[in-house]
């Protein structure tokens, strides 16, 4: 992608996505998360495809009225072209994808919710695939971000109609509800919408505004150039963080879940999530110091020589990443609980903390260092704000040996990154780098995974209701 775009065409890609993730985390994520919680109860009854009838509905409005918004911003917005015809290229490809994206993610995470991790798995690659193929083809044409975008969103179509194919023949069969009813099952209720959509919606918002509307403000004061060096150094920490996350979405959350839907106790809930905290932070502490230890190594290999400048911003954005991540854990709890207004104001605190490290910088001539230094800043702080009130809503026990050896081995990569050179030794040089990089990583994690008494109770669960209705 970055051999393909210039930082300016990849800043405005960065401008087009963040249109995609107000989308995702303010207007969609919230009814997602509704869906996910209840994914096993409405599988195990034979409703859950009857209660998304009505969802594709919502995707569709939202779609189209991001397009509008899309059309509007790219005639008003200085660096872009001003033709009729970018700026409706540029609404299809954030509309597409924000429609094929929504459902590839929803058909995609539910049969690996229900246990159908094969399918699963196949139509995630496939979607990976057929993406990449077709965002090359269309950005080798000609070298702007719609064309990647555009090739991105057949990709999720490819994924979100086979994904949804393949749950439709499973489900065919089961009986609607127990008592034989055909009436059509609710995906969502007035109360649901007040007391967990909405303020979810709320906290998701400032959550965009904090990791994502700042693009905004950096494109309009620095330039979109400069938004595309500092995107891509923050992109590569967050991407590859998507890869440990999707370990645990992919792989433990469907346990999770299940775990969850079955406990009648605060305290057995309370049990579950200390499990998922104490298997997944001493692996996030790892990842975040062999991300910010091989910063320079990773930059040369996955970008193009225009964007090697952005080695700092990868260091930072592991920080980033990490607060983030840790951030995510705890909020489980509120999710759980139903008390969604609980994560608005650590949300609404970082938002704050970063306009307000913006605007100052702005005003000061500040570069974009000390912006990203900011969103560190507000990430540490919306973590900390996280795990203060989630504590004491519902405490979490940790298991202090593993906490306190990912944490020895997260010093201890920090320590080494000061002495760290810049590589410019050539690409092989630093895939060595990297593989013995992975290799120590990998083998930490694993140790930290060996007979971990709280892996073990998360896995002893099915999937599946073993009982047909």
């Amino acid at each position: 992608m970055t051999s393909l775009l210039e930082p300016k065409d990849y800043g405005i890609y960065a401008l087009l996505v963040a249109f995609q993730g107000f989308c995702g985390l303010f207007l969609i994520n919230p009814v997602g998360q509704h869906i996910n919680r209840h994914t096993h109860a409405w599988w195990d009854d034979g409703t859950l495809l009857k209660r998304l009838a009505g969802y594709n509905t919502y995707i569709l409005v939202v779609s189209a009225g991001i397009a509008m918004v899309v059309v509007i911003w790219w005639l008003s917005y200085p660096s872009a072209d001003k033709s009729i015809m970018a700026s409706m290229l540029a609404a299809l490809a954030v509309s597409t994808m924000v429609y094929f994206g929504t459902w590839n993610g929803t058909f995609v995470y539910i049969l690996n919710m229900i246990g159908f991790r094969v399918g699963s798995v196949a139509w995630m690659t496939a979607s990976s695939i057929v993406g990449l193929a077709f965002s090359t083809i269309f950005a080798h044409q000609s070298h702007t971000a719609m064309s990647w975008v555009l090739g991105q969103a057949l990709g999720m179509a490819v994924g979100a109609i086979g994904a949804g194919v393949m749950l439709r023949q499973y489900q065919a069969g089961r009986a609607l509800v127990a008592n034989g009813s055909h009436e059509l099952p609710t995906l969502l209720n007035r109360q649901t919408i007040l007391t967990y959509c909405l303020p979810l919606a709320a906290a998701t918002g400032f959550m965009w505004l904090q990791n994502t509307g700042y693009r905004f403000w950096v494109g309009g004061v620095w330039g979109v150039a400069e938004l595309g060096i500092l995107a891509i150094g923050l992109s590569i920490s967050s991407q590859l963080w998507s890869i440990i996350e999707s370990f645990a979405m992919q792989f433990l959350n469907p346990y999770f879940f299940r775990h969850i839907m079955e406990a009648k106790t605060d305290l057995q809930t309370g049990a579950v999530l200390s499990d998922m905290v104490n298997v997944m932070w001493p692996l996030y502490a790892i990842f975040a110091g062999f991300n910010m230890l091989f910063a320079s190594s990773l930059l040369a290999v996955l970008t193009d020589d225009r964007y090697h400048a952005a080695v700092v911003f990868v260091m930072l954005g592991a920080l980033i990443e990490f607060a983030r991540c840790t951030t995510n854990l705890w909020s489980y709890v509120a999710q759980i609980q139903r008390r969604t207004t609980k994560v608005i104001l650590p949300y609404g605190l970082g938002a704050l903390i970063v306009w307000l490290g913006a605007m100052v910088g702005t005003y000061f001539d500040a570069d974009l260092k000390t912006l990203a230094i900011v969103l560190v800043i507000s990430g540490v702080a919306t973590c900390a704000a996280m795990v203060v009130l989630m504590q004491r809503m519902l405490p979490i026990a940790l298991d202090i040996r593993r906490w306190l050896a990912g944490s020895a081995m997260l010093i201890i990569f920090f320590a080494v990154t000061g002495t760290m050179p810049i590589q410019n030794n050539g690409p092989y040089h630093n895939v060595v780098l990297l593989l013995l990089g992975v290799f120590f990583s990998g083998s930490c994690m694993a140790v930290l995974l060996w007979r971990n008494p709280a892996l073990t109770r998360l896995l002893s669960t099915a999937l599946r209701s073993n009982h047909r209705r």
